[in-house]
């Protein structure tokens, strides 16, 4: 009663504490845990965001792209038409007809610029400028001019009211010569390439902005931006706070340089956006960037929303746990008395049977140690008149040797020697007293003998063959055996292979293993093969299950103990031809 006293109470309290324990972490893992997948959440939408909004940028920028290269392709193809051609000609003002019409969903105004720099001919009367204008200081004239390029300008201040841009070509001098002779261009005002190249894009919850190769705002939602520099601090960087302005800054020199990639950086407000930006390239050269925003938070508002709910299962939960924690801490305290009593009283029974087991244990013991001398004693008397049996046998043997009956008795003396030997070995195992006389053996020669010995003993009427393999070099067949010993696993292997195999042929192979300094022997029959009841088992004493030889089934005990002895090892299989099986063993050379 007094143990149970000086641990129960004890126990009682660790439990308790334990229980108030697990409920407060239990409380603190499900929040952990909450906040943990929220972040996680958040994180995964921040990536899905980015990758969306990068494909967004790349999809917006292969549509420019695409639109762009058409057009100065028209431009280039109606400039080679015109090319050497007087203005007022009827195939001339064919042309021009055409690519206005072609470039009119976004294009307000074709112009064709001398070679000279003079205005020669504009589509749109609306336009402030005249036929004969000088138009030689204007970079859409003076890029193509220079470079024999097409070329995309900036924002255009002095083209007439409404912001646009323009896609210029050279003309060339004629079909045959490709040196300058003028600009045939087309004055794209903002809101049609609004319109043409990002409407399809165009969301309520995201931004998009178009900028020239020289860093010029093309197209932004705020009308104020358009036209100013993505390097100047008061533009853009005037809708960034301050704390991400130099990591902005840094992508924008990406942006202009017509590079891609994506941004994410804190408004004026502190909300997180993510910008991606992709280059339009025309013609494998970088002409704008288009760039897709859009704010973190039209992304983390349903999980934001799903997380609240959450958060108040996880409180409703945590009540729950501390109830039931509170129910079954009662519960127990309650309990304790009466398992105090009966803990006592089974402590006591247990107590006594623990005493009676421990004297039963002592008395196995005792008859352990008698039957183990009793087995040793009496496997060597039998071998006192066993001896004298079985050389009077062979003699009568040898002089009566067609006589069944000596022959009967010689075979059972025999038989009665060799189980008082494996008998005597294996109480020399289990009481380690085991010993090897190891000397110098050549073990091609001891097969050989065995093998002899084996074929004599093959009963008559019994179609058996045992042939012979040798595959190792002479370097290792004289190995430090005992010889007696080894020849006593490869007896009863043989033996065996002989006993299961009523026709066929016993192959017995010498080769060296796959181990380095081992050889390995193999004696493979063409019988029924190990029973699958066996197999588990194989090597343990007393394990026989043969219709034809009846044994002790200690023969492979004692070739285990032996090769492992020597520093070997030894296994037994089933043939995967499906008839027969295969027992090997290897042994060290050195």
């Amino acid at each position: 009663m007094s143990s149970w006293g000086n641990i129960g109470r004890p126990l009682v309290i660790i439990i308790t504490v334990a229980l108030a324990s697990m409920t407060a972490v239990s409380s603190f893992l499900v929040y952990t845990a909450q906040q943990t997948t929220q972040s996680n959440i958040a994180l995964a939408a921040s990536q899905a965001l980015r990758s969306n909004l990068a494909e967004d940028s790349e999809e917006v920028s292969s549509r420019v792209s695409v639109t762009l290269g058409n057009a100065e392709r028209l431009l280039a193809a109606s400039a080679l038409a015109i090319a050497g051609k007087d203005p007022a000609s009827d195939s001339v003002r064919q042309a021009l007809l055409l690519i206005e019409s072609a470039l009119g969903p976004y294009a307000d105004n074709i112009i064709w610029i001398s070679g000279e720099g003079k205005l020669l001919y504009a589509a749109s009367a609306g336009t402030s400028l005249t036929i004969g204008s000088d138009l030689s200081d204007r970079r859409f004239y003076e890029l193509p001019l220079a470079t024999n390029r097409p070329y995309i300008s900036p924002l255009l201040s002095d083209m007439g009211s409404v912001p646009s841009f323009a896609i210029a070509v050279p003309v060339p001098q004629s079909a045959a010569n490709s040196s300058f002779n003028g600009v045939l261009a087309a004055i794209v005002p903002v809101s049609s390439a609004r319109n043409v190249f990002l409407a399809p894009y165009a969301s309520t919850d995201k931004s998009l902005m178009l900028v020239s190769n020289d860093g010029t705002i093309l197209i932004h939602s705020s009308d104020e931006l358009m036209g100013k520099s993505i390097a100047e601090n008061g533009a853009l960087l005037s809708l960034v706070s301050d704390d991400t302005k130099e990591m902005v800054q840094q992508s924008l020199q990406l942006m202009a340089q017509g590079k891609s990639g994506v941004l994410e950086y804190k408004d004026r407000d502190g909300n997180e956006t993510l910008m991606a930006y992709a280059p339009v390239m025309v013609n494998r050269t970088h002409v704008l960037t288009v760039a897709v925003s859009q704010a973190m938070s039209v992304v983390q508002k349903p999980f934001v929303d799903v997380f609240a709910e959450r958060e108040n299962f996880s409180l409703i939960a945590t009540v729950l746990i501390a109830a039931i924690s509170a129910i079954f801490i009662t519960f127990i305290l309650a309990l304790n008395k009466r398992l105090f009593t009966t803990v006592s009283k089974q402590d006591e029974k247990i107590s006594n049977q623990l005493a009676e087991l421990t004297a039963a244990n002592e008395r196995l013991k005792e008859q352990d140690v008698i039957k183990d001398e009793f087995i040793n004693i009496a496997a060597h008397e039998l071998r006192t008149p066993v001896l004298p049996i079985v050389l009077s046998a062979e003699n009568l043997a040898d002089s009566m040797p067609d006589n069944d009956n000596i022959r009967i008795i010689l075979r059972n003396a025999n038989r009665i020697t060799k189980l008082t030997n494996d008998i005597l070995d294996v109480s020399r195992i289990e009481s380690n007293t085991f010993k090897l006389q190891k000397q110098k053996t050549n073990i091609k020669r001891l097969i050989e003998e065995v093998i002899q010995d084996a074929q004599l003993k093959i009963p008559k009427g019994q179609d058996v063959e045992i042939v012979f393999e040798e595959k190792v070099p002479p370097a290792m067949e004289d190995l430090m055996i005992d010889r007696g010993r080894i020849s006593q696993v490869l007896v009863n292997l043989v033996d065996n292979a002989v006993n299961f195999t009523e026709s066929g042929v016993i192959r017995v192979v010498l080769e060296p293993d796959t181990a380095a300094g081992r050889v390995k022997v193999s004696i493979t029959d063409s019988g029924k093969g190990i029973d699958p009841s066996v197999m588990p088992k194989l090597f343990g004493k007393f394990v026989s299950k043969s219709d034809r030889a009846k044994g002790t089934g200690l023969g492979l005990y004692l070739c285990k103990a032996i090769v492992e002895s020597h520093g070997g090892t030894i296994y037994g299989e089933n043939n995967a031809a499906g008839t027969g099986a295969t027992f090997s063993f290897t042994l060290p050379v050195n």
